[in-house]
């Protein structure tokens, strides 16, 4: 079957979304499907993976569809594209917009039909995000009824705990743009039943639109072959842990931190912390958390630039635990962070804070640890532990692999 990858990410796009993409892509060859990726245009990337690059499988046709959205852009060149590019911003804020990548949700409308005409395809598959990829859906189902029709979703959109945005008038008009969006498509997919319950609790019944859960993966056997390519970064002596990733005001390294302080002298001067984080926002938000818990701690942090996705994996695997850090709220138990499926693929225990939900039962699933908000002394005890040995390699659960967490969209392919 020839199925089309509808995604603004993909490789070598440096994100977590393109991680997805490719682990879906390299699933759905084995399993004898053609894969084609309708996505931006690579010759007009600003930023490239090309670690990344290199294990696109050859058997992927790709669209390019123009260069990134003024939305997408770090900064705006002329005064002209600053007021479009504030417009992106603060119309979604004011109307009942999905997002502000309005170019790429124009071309979506205006050639997927044609791709789909041109390379005979048998289904499309609307993954990850920005959500306004959805509003192309109505026009392709007009222009091709017979076409399976998939949308699988990163997060919730408007039904997202965090996306209250505006009045409740304006979400009211936003899910029924939504509503009637997915109701030209078959299947929904979301990634936890969590955020199952939580859409279907906000939206409801929608046509015949069915709703199922296709999580994402671990593909171990991809971390395998990446890391037997690496040579592993030379860490020194001690216990390493590891964060990579970018800080957020609500999920933070804080609690990690208060756990270190809380170990005995000799453990603490044992142990070094590695952030691997962008140098935006992540920056102030780490040596805020530094100046709260002193220079003994502090001076057993070290911050280090994003690495290229087979480098990160190459150094995830030389850490002896991986730190992974959701917010205090509950409402964030929604959401299972796309990072931590290549902590499981680096085969290193994860410890995980935060609410009860999805992501922790993963993690201990998997071998890794989790902790309550506060829970300091727990944390220290185990990162303790991890002084006194050598790293531990975990082993890959077959619940989390690609032919498990994939197989909704395999069976409904088969059909």
């Amino acid at each position: 079957m020839r199925i089309a990858i509808v995604s603004h990410f993909a490789p070598p796009q440096p994100a977590v979304a393109s991680h997805r993409v490719l682990r879906l892509s390299r699933l759905l060859i084995a399993a004898g499907h053609r894969v084609h990726w309708v996505t931006l245009d690579t010759a007009q990337l600003p930023k490239r993976d090309d670690t990344l690059a290199r294990v696109i499988p050859e058997e992927v046709v790709v669209h390019g569809l123009g260069g990134p959205t003024l939305y997408s852009q770090p900064a705006a060149p002329t005064l002209l594209t600053k007021v479009f590019r504030s417009l992106a911003y603060d119309l979604p804020k004011k109307l009942p917009l999905f997002d502000g990548h309005f170019e790429w949700t124009w071309r979506l409308k205006k050639h997927l039909p044609r791709l789909v005409a041109e390379h005979d395809l048998d289904a499309v598959l609307i993954c990850c995000s920005p959500h306004g990829q959805i509003a192309a859906v109505p026009g392709l189902r007009r222009a091709h009824p017979d076409l399976r029709i998939f949308v699988d979703y990163r997060d919730l959109l408007s039904g997202n705990p965090w996306n209250d945005r505006g009045s409740e008038r304006l979400r009211a008009k936003l899910q029924e743009r939504e509503r009637r969006a997915l109701a030209f498509a078959d299947t929904l997919f979301l990634n936890t039943e969590e955020a199952r319950d939580r859409f279907t609790s906000v939206f409801g019944p929608i046509g015949g639109l069915d709703i199922d859960v296709m999580r994402n993966t671990a593909d171990y056997r991809l971390g395998d072959e990446i890391c037997a390519e690496m040579t592993p970064p030379s860490l020194g002596p001690g216990a390493h842990i590891g964060f990579f990733g970018t800080l957020f005001p609500q999920r933070r390294l804080r609690e990690v931190l208060l756990a270190m302080q809380a170990l005995e002298p000799a453990q603490l001067e044992n142990v070094t912390l590695h952030c691997f984080c962008d140098d935006r926002q992540s920056p102030p938000l780490l040596e805020e958390d530094l100046a709260e818990v002193g220079r003994a701690v502090a001076s057993r942090a070290r911050r280090h630039a994003f690495l290229p996705y087979a480098e990160a994996l190459s150094a995830m695997r030389a850490m002896h635990a991986l730190a992974l850090v959701n917010s205090p709220d509950e409402r964030d138990s929604v959401f299972v962070p796309g990072k931590l499926y290549d902590y499981l693929m680096s085969r290193r225990p994860v410890l995980f804070i935060g609410s009860p939900g999805d992501a922790s039962t993963i993690v201990t699933d998997c071998g890794g640890r989790a902790f309550a908000y506060g829970d300091h002394a727990a944390l220290a005890a185990t990162i303790g532990e991890l002084t006194a040995g050598d790293p531990i390699s975990t082993e890959p659960n077959s619940r989390y692999a690609p032919e498990s967490s994939f197989a909704p969209l395999l069976d409904r392919l088969s059909e």
